[in-house]
């Protein structure tokens, strides 16, 4: 049913929790690619010894240039490549719900652009600590005054696409590297009126493993919203 659809799930130190989360998007018959920035916890090595590796689960081993933002860029080309007509970006710790996911594939023909939302009624986040709550609201809240952008949720990492947009993005090629890549492509489609709907997600908290969100990837997003603001009144 979903042999269209290709999952890109950008890892790094996932090997507790790729392997239940690749089976559990193949009992639906997903596509899957992992672009791996290669883990030494050995994470490919369980993506290549997957029974369906090859098949419907294909993988993406990175030794330079790592970062979500590339790795995120790498799954787009592969999707390009091989010709598939949506393309979808997901988290592999589970905190982006495969209930969720199937929600949002429901509206894949009739958006060019579908956003799992933790800021749209209905949505939300369970597992955070309120800083962490605090920090991603209000960073969304900025960015929707900085770009007067109408979409809650611009850091969202859990995403469908379809192949018009990623070719776009491409050849935009962005150049943000953490997760102000997310506020930056989601600008850059919101600009070319594409058709963007937000669906209301529970985004849960890792169950297994450590955030791969640091102080350098928040900075990063914070230095890029400053310097709008400073370009756009100066």
């Amino acid at each position: 049913m979903y042999e269209n659809f290709i999952v890109i799930i950008p890892t790094y130190n996932e090997c507790e929790n790729i392997n239940s989360l690749i089976n559990m998007l193949d009992s639906h018959g997903f596509h899957i690619v992992i672009v791996d920035d290669n883990s030494p916890d050995k994470t490919f090595d369980i993506v290549k010894n997957h029974n369906k590796f090859g098949l419907n689960l294909f993988g993406i081993l990175r030794t330079s240039d790592k970062g979500y933002g590339n790795s995120v860029k790498e799954g787009f080309r592969f999707a390009l490549k091989n010709n598939y007509k949506y393309a979808i970006q997901m988290d592999s710790d589970f905190s982006h719900r495969v209930e969720d996911l199937l929600k949002m594939c429901g509206l894949a023909k009739n958006y060019d652009l579908v956003i799992g939302s933790r800021y749209v009624t209905g949505g939300g986040t369970t597992g955070w600590p309120k800083r962490r709550q605090y920090l991603s609201k209000y960073a969304n809240k900025l960015s929707g005054l900085v770009f007067k952008s109408e979409i809650k949720d611009q850091t969202s990492g859990f995403r469908l696409m379809n192949i018009k947009v990623v070719e776009e993005i491409l050849n935009y090629n962005p150049k943000l590297n953490g997760y102000a890549f997310l506020v930056e492509i989601t600008n850059f489609i919101e600009k070319k009126n594409f058709r963007i709907k937000e669906v209301p997600i529970v985004f849960q908290d890792r169950f297994y493993g450590t955030s791969k969100m640091n102080y350098q990837i928040i900075l990063e997003a914070i230095v890029f919203l400053f310097k709008k603001v400073v370009k756009k009144y100066i």
